[in-house]
């Protein structure tokens, strides 16, 4: 299959999103590395000669990254609230043995606004798109297209 990856902005918080396009199947996926939207557009059946694909969109409610000293980590993105059961699970996570806090975060979104409960999210993670693009740009650096890690 052939893929390009693109930085673009977030259709639901304005900041720096990852475009997955697979130009020969017409298949594409958003994610949203900073409030957690995802958005798919996947193949699902022939209608004759004609491609027919499955839409599915989920608003970002925020991001837990949890990286361990070891290199290793996880990924959380929430695509509703969460209950404060939830949310006291995922800040426990961060101060459990081994967690590289300075790397880890968790932050939710909601009403348009980010709130960081716990960690330390990267340098531009709240910027919109724009001014990202702006940085990058001003640093003779390219836009960085986030790829999930092991």
């Amino acid at each position: 299959m052939a893929s390009t990856y693109s930085a673009i902005s977030c259709p639901h918080c304005n900041c720096c999103a990852t475009k997955d396009d697979y130009y020969k199947t017409g298949e594409k996926f958003i994610l949203c590395y900073r409030c957690g939207y995802s958005c798919s557009r996947t193949f699902d059946y022939l209608n004759g000669n004609e491609p027919v694909y499955q839409e599915n969109e989920y608003k970002g409610h925020g991001v837990c990254l949890v990286r361990k000293q070891d290199g290793t980590g996880t990924r959380n993105f929430f695509q509703r609230h969460l209950s404060s059961e939830e949310i006291t699970k995922n800040i426990e996570a961060l101060s459990e043995e081994g967690v590289d806090i300075e790397n880890s975060y968790f932050v939710l979104f909601k009403n348009g606004v980010f709130k960081t409960l716990a960690g330390n999210p990267p340098e531009d993670f709240y910027l919109s798109f724009e001014d990202y693009k702006k940085k990058r740009e001003e640093n003779n650096q390219q836009l960085e297209v986030i790829v999930p890690f092991n």
